[in-house]
């Protein structure tokens, strides 16, 4: 039977910055079985035995998504071997998919008081604080782990986030190129390393970080819209709508997909498709009041004014203080010949103006 991995369970990929960042969770050293070891006695062998079997079962628990139920095993495992650092890991990871940040820190904590030199503990903490937006701490507490291990990749992943999260993207790609180093996950390094590239602008190298990324997990969808984005900022739109088109063929209801095809085939002179693209995108998030906006701006840039005031309508109806929509139903109404409301709608908009000459 393999191993369990203490750790790995409730580190969830995040959505940081723009777009995914997947945070590397790791795993320590499993202890290994007192059973039979020499100079142990029969009652310590006994209560590791039961410690260990509460464990499996909080394993199977968590697996099952019965995270409660979980906590109350692993408590069970560590109440019989009080000094083991994983049962706090685990419950840590439970209640972080219970949403508990505060409960989760303090099991981490625990078993930083069982073993204050548990590496995951530190690993782990990082991670919570990342998903609490605590970013100092959290890079205090992955600083920690490395510096007790300099080489636990997913620690380095994790720092290159943090480091993303404070701008700091040149150290977060020295810290990428060091969890590769350390045998890191390939997926995580080059999704990562995209993400950071595209904040330097560096997007023709992004586009290669996240093709990297894919080729280690091609279904990946969220890395794919990433890469075909980084392809639309290096001015390969055609290379970005073909790689939209690949996304929605294997996750038809990835809708930010539909909306940036339609973005881009307008951009490329086929409004046509670009309607479509909206359309299919307006039909799973219909009250995005700017692509109502947008859809608007294609259909009267190819003389539908008629259904150009409907889409302004819609901005304005789920954005009521839309200036530019304001003022784009203005000059469609102008385009329609009633001068009168198109004035009305261009005293709104002048209302709604903002005074940084925003939206």
């Amino acid at each position: 039977m393999p191993q369990v991995c203490p750790g790995r369970r409730g580190v969830p990929k995040l959505l940081l910055l723009a777009g995914l960042l997947v945070l590397a969770a790791g795993c320590g050293e499993p202890r290994r079985s007192q059973d039979g070891a020499p100079g142990t006695s029969r009652g310590d062998v006994t209560a590791t035995s039961t410690a260990a079997a509460h464990y499996q079962q909080g394993i199977e628990l968590y697996d099952a998504g019965q995270y409660r139920k979980a906590i109350r095993r692993f408590r069970a495992s560590a109440r019989c071997n009080p000094d083991d650092p994983r049962p706090y890991l685990e419950i840590g990871a439970c209640y972080g998919r219970l949403g508990d940040g505060t409960r989760e820190l303090a099991a981490y904590d625990e078993a930083l008081a069982a073993a204050p030199d548990f590496v995951p503990a530190y690993n782990s903490r990082g991670v919570a604080l990342l998903r609490l937006d605590r970013v100092d701490e959290a890079v205090a507490a992955l600083e920690q782990a490395l510096k007790r291990e300099v080489d636990y990749a997913p620690a380095h992943v994790n720092i290159a986030i943090a480091y993303s999260k404070l701008g700091r993207y040149e150290l977060a790609l020295v810290s990428l190129e060091n969890a590769e180093r350390f045998g890191a996950s390939r997926f995580d390094v080059a999704s990562n390393k995209g993400l950071v590239l595209v904040e330097l602008g560096r997007y023709a190298d992004a586009v290669e970080a996240f093709g990297q990324a894919l080729g280690e997990r091609p279904g990946h969808h969220a890395v794919r819209f990433e890469r075909a984005l980084a392809l639309a900022n290096d001015g390969r739109p055609h290379e970005a709508i073909i790689e939209l088109e690949r996304l929605n063929t294997m996750q038809p209801e990835f809708a930010e997909a539909y909306r940036e095809k339609g973005r881009l085939l307008a951009q490329v002179g086929q409004p046509q498709r670009s309607l479509t693209q909206y359309a299919e995108y307006l039909s799973r998030v219909p009250k995005d009041a700017q692509i109502w906006n947008e859809m608007g701006n294609v259909r009267f840039a190819v003389g539908h004014y008629e259904r150009a005031e409907t889409c302004f309508r819609y901005a304005i109806k789920y954005k009521r203080d839309f200036c530019n929509a304001y003022r784009n139903l203005a000059a469609t109404l102008e385009r329609l010949g009633r001068d009168r409301e198109a004035d009305r709608m261009l005293r709104k908009a002048e209302r709604y103006a903002p005074q940084d000459g925003g939206n």
